[in-house]
């Protein structure tokens, strides 16, 4: 199993942090690895979440394949409670283990997935057939298209606060509601 931050340098804090939190719980230093994905200057998008997708489609996936590993993919600045190795998951199907919220249309936020091994090969097979899209549309259609979905109602996963202090005000409000769902810490830097 392999562990693939998704950040940006400018987020070194929140990437560390994550990354110290994955040594603490005892994943092998070589199994977490640490993206910092396109930039508008690596690849031209109408869209900035679009750098996401193809950074996934195009680079994540294919170093899941080298590895031939299964994939744990994690944004920066959460802080898993427990090793993906250590949790009841359905290893046939993506597990998803921390989001923002969840409605009947869609799921906002990949803060942390499981997606097996031959899942990962089957999406990168397909991946010239998916539109650009937000990241979790993508992961959640491809996984409910294909029946192969868990969505985990026990995170494992701390969220900090400070994190959400972006977006419309509509976007916040959801985010402040989405909390309640979430283990939060004020502070992530006792971590």
């Amino acid at each position: 199993m392999i562990y693939i931050i998704n950040t940006i340098e400018s987020r070194n804090v929140e990437y560390t942090k994550t990354y110290n939190q994955l040594l603490r719980l005892g994943v092998d230093k070589s199994k977490i690895l640490i993206d910092f994905g396109y930039t508008k200057k690596d690849k031209i998008c109408k869209k900035k979440y679009h750098l996401i997708h193809f950074n996934f489609l195009e680079r994540v996936l294919p170093m899941v394949i080298e590895k031939h590993e299964d994939l744990v993919y994690l944004e920066d600045s959460v802080k898993p409670m427990a090793k993906v190795e250590d949790i009841d998951i359905d290893a046939d199907k993506i597990n998803w283990l921390g989001y923002l919220f969840n409605t009947k249309s869609f799921i906002c936020g990949v803060k942390m997935v499981y997606i097996p091994y031959d899942i990962c090969v089957d999406i990168y097979s397909k991946r010239h057939s998916f539109r650009p899209q937000y990241i979790d549309r993508l992961i959640r259609n491809y996984g409910l298209k294909n029946d192969c979905l868990k969505i985990d109602e026990n995170y494992i996963m701390l969220y900090p606060q400070s994190t959400s202090a972006w977006g419309t005000a509509t976007q916040m409000k959801r985010k402040e509601g989405a909390k309640s769902k979430l283990y939060v810490e004020s502070d992530i830097e006792s971590v």
